[in-house]
């Protein structure tokens, strides 16, 4: 049997949290105590993406982080709300009253199990008024901690990043992180009214003017630039972009 490589002791090492001990989270606290927690949503992205992009596309840049960094990653929070696509089918929208409560007991908890660093990366871009409003009393309450909050275009500073919804920016995202879960084949023409939820299809008053709802079109749901344009190479700039900017945050934080 072969056996496996000796861990190199100057490589960072990371953890899921769900799947380590209680012993494991000690050591990985000692060791490397920074907590990296994805907040997605379930919401429609087009035919071509998941239902759970927002959430793996958080997930997936957590764990390229934490690869460089070291730490543990929660579970991907999977609840949250706002945006203008509440009224596509397969999407779930919870009361902010609800998922901010969550997000802010979550967080006094990880720091006082002992974490130094807490990376919070949101992949749905709604959430970024919620954390404008919980995250500062938190910085305020752990002012010797350090706590990074936001969106991919927002948590590392002015970085140049830019978003959308399903469309060219997400869709190479999707592109350079999970390229297996992304079909582009699947962006088809002529689907009917049958796509929407037994409700019916929303009123004029329910649509957002820079959201496509003609479901006949192929980029129905998507809001942004033509993501038939879009490419892993594109998608994997913006992430390094993002990457070495956090990577740097952290290390001067957590550097002696």
């Amino acid at each position: 049997m072969t056996q496996p490589p000796a861990h190199d002791p100057e490589r960072p090492i990371f953890g899921r949290y769900e799947k380590m001990r209680p012993d494991d989270l000690a050591a990985m606290v000692s060791r490397s105590p920074v907590a990296y927690w994805p907040l997605g949503l379930l919401e429609h992205h087009g035919w071509h993406l998941p239902i759970g992009f927002d959430g793996l596309k958080a997930d997936g840049l957590c764990e390229r982080l934490a690869e460089r960094v070291g730490g543990v990653i929660l579970p991907t929070m999977w609840w949250g709300g706002g945006g203008g696509h509440h009224v596509f089918k397969w999407t779930h929208y919870q009361s902010q009253s609800a998922y901010s409560e969550i997000v802010t007991t979550t967080i006094r908890q990880l720091f006082d199990d002992g974490f130094r660093a807490i990376v919070v990366l949101a992949g749905h871009y709604p959430w970024q008024q919620t954390l404008d409003q919980i995250i500062p009393p938190l910085r305020d309450q752990f002012a010797d901690r350090l706590l990074l909050a936001g969106t991919e275009l927002t948590i590392g500073g002015d970085l140049g990043l830019a978003g959308d919804h399903a469309a060219l920016e997400e869709t190479s995202y999707g592109l350079a992180l999970f390229p297996d879960l992304v079909d582009m084949k699947a962006m088809t023409s002529g689907r009917g009214e049958d796509v929407w939820p037994q409700s019916g299809p929303p009123a004029a008053s329910d649509r957002h003017p820079a959201v496509e709802f003609d479901p006949a079109k192929p980029r129905f749901a998507q809001m942004g630039e033509d993501s038939r344009m879009a490419s892993g190479a594109r998608g994997t700039q913006a992430a390094e972009t993002l990457l070495t900017a956090l990577q740097q945050q952290l290390d001067d934080f957590l550097s002696p």
